[in-house]
């Protein structure tokens, strides 16, 4: 018979900026104060701060927010380039939906919700950037 097993104590969860101060300052008494145990807060000091998406950027320095531009434009570009190959293979293996029936019942619920989500991310660029493609269409389609 297998015994059940006991649940382990919820983990503590803690602001990312918190952790960052921390590791950036190396004072664990900054976390300490705040009731971090001390074996918490020296982990913080010995790993590289995680990733944190945050819609808070009035604390960084303009040197800090030029970095992030940088950082995400780079991702931009390598997401668009991931994303012209998707297209390119898909069109080269002669897929299409055309003239095919979509699935029932929840897969098909999770294509159109997909295709919701797509289709407000592309306006959304296509209002920031279609000048400026359809300028590079007409260059392309001209040479």
């Amino acid at each position: 018979m297998i015994s059940p097993m006991t649940t382990a104590r919820p983990q503590q969860c803690y602001d990312h900026r918190l952790r960052e101060l921390v590791h950036r300052t190396g004072d664990l008494t900054i976390a300490t104060d705040l009731g971090v145990p001390p074996s918490t807060a020296r982990g913080w000091l010995g790993t590289a701060p995680t990733v944190v998406v945050s819609l808070e950027v009035a604390d960084l320095t303009e040197l800090e927010l030029r970095q992030e531009v940088l950082t995400l434009r780079r991702r931009v570009q390598k997401l668009a380039a991931l994303l012209r190959l998707a297209l390119v293979l898909l069109r080269v293996s002669g897929f299409t939906l055309s003239g095919e029936r979509l699935l029932d019942g929840s897969d098909k619920l999770r294509i159109l919700r997909a295709i919701d989500q797509a289709r407000a991310g592309i306006l959304s660029l296509a209002d920031c950037y279609g000048n400026r493609l359809y300028r590079q269409s007409r260059r392309i389609r001209s040479e």
